[in-house]
């Protein structure tokens, strides 16, 4: 008998011990076959019910392909679609609704088809411009750029009709972009790029701890002769920050980017993409894909709607390898590069 109770708190420990080193980060468990899929969702609508039906969200894949691959349309039936966000974990993504003040979430299967989705509203949610999800504490963060806040949304996944914000960070000025960094080591992270004159980038650590309220940013840095912030994008592999300058057409690459939050004042950018070869014009989002076979950069600029791709090491007039042009107005994009 004591020989099956030693067996049987063997199995306990063991599984225990595979529990506590279960990664809560944004490293889910790598794919069989390699993933590269760029997520684009626009903010155009029919202008009379007579018009076709928009698909509002296309995919690329493989997205690091040249040239650009045909994407695959969907219409997601939001309307004037805003910020999008795929969890691989739960293998769904997360659009927008910028006109119905919605969020609604669609199946991916393993080929990355769009399936069925499910929607909730916020009647408070002004004016929403991007979003993140942290699968470990089940929280969706929303930008809403009007009311100079962060909504975050409890058991997002799950939620349907109308659903209140468990949390509102006031921030005080107006965010944009916003970036969930997921880290069982150094703690979890929300990068907000803040939108205006401001021209700072705020560090949230540990958002899911936070009361909601008047909210003060962890650390903050300012960017040097930036014009408007709009998209952010960051690499923890490569400690690497990217932004987006929507009124001066200009990319920032950040080197060391956690140690020059530890300035908490204003920095340079380390390089600048910047020029008539960029073909930059109005770039709102950007995503990177820190692969060591690929060291991507993927942005979207809304005035000329295209999609541009660049070597992750470009600077100054650099053209892009690789663009697309839309027939729709691209507003977010994201990533799945695995």
């Amino acid at each position: 008998m004591r020989g099956y109770r030693l067996f049987f708190l063997f199995i306990a420990l063991s599984l225990g011990f595979f529990v506590s080193c279960e990664r809560n980060d944004d490293e889910p468990i790598l794919p069989q076959t390699p993933i590269s899929r760029l997520y684009v969702s626009f903010s155009d609508v029919p202008s009379s019910d007579l018009e076709e039906p928009i698909r509002n969200i296309e995919v690329f894949d493989p997205a690091h392909e040249s040239p650009i691959p045909t994407s695959f349309k969907y219409n997601s039936e939001v309307q004037e679609g805003a910020g999008i966000f795929f969890d691989p974990f739960s293998g769904r993504i997360f659009q927008g609704s910028l006109r119905n003040q919605t969020i609604k979430t669609f199946s991916v299967n393993a080929q990355g088809s769009i399936g069925t989705g499910v929607s909730f509203r916020d009647s408070t949610l002004l004016s929403q411009r991007d979003l993140a999800y942290d699968y470990s504490s089940k929280y969706l963060y929303v930008s809403d750029n009007l009311s100079g806040s962060i909504y975050g949304y409890a058991q997002a996944l799950t939620n349907n009709g109308d659903v209140p914000p468990n949390k509102i960070f006031e921030l005080g000025s107006a965010p944009w972009g916003v970036y969930f960094q997921g880290d069982t080591l150094t703690g979890d992270s929300l990068f907000v790029a803040m939108a205006g004159q401001l021209k700072e980038v705020w560090l949230l650590d540990k958002p899911h701890r936070l009361d909601s309220g008047a909210v003060t940013a962890s650390k903050k840095i300012a960017i040097a002769d930036a014009g408007d912030l709009r998209g952010i994008a960051f690499s923890s592999k490569l400690n690497l920050l990217v932004l987006t300058d929507f009124s001066n057409d200009r990319i920032y690459v950040i080197e060391n980017a956690r140690e020059a939050f530890n300035s908490q004042g204003l920095i340079s950018a380390t390089r600048v993409i910047e020029g008539a070869a960029t073909l930059l014009d109005g770039p709102i989002d950007v995503a990177i894909d820190d692969r060591e076979e690929r060291n991507l950069l993927y942005v979207i600029s809304r005035n000329s709607k295209r999609l541009l791709r660049y070597p992750l090491s470009a600077e100054g007039n650099a053209s892009p390898e690789a663009e697309h042009t839309f027939n729709l107005t691209p507003v977010s994009i994201y990533l799945d590069a695995r």
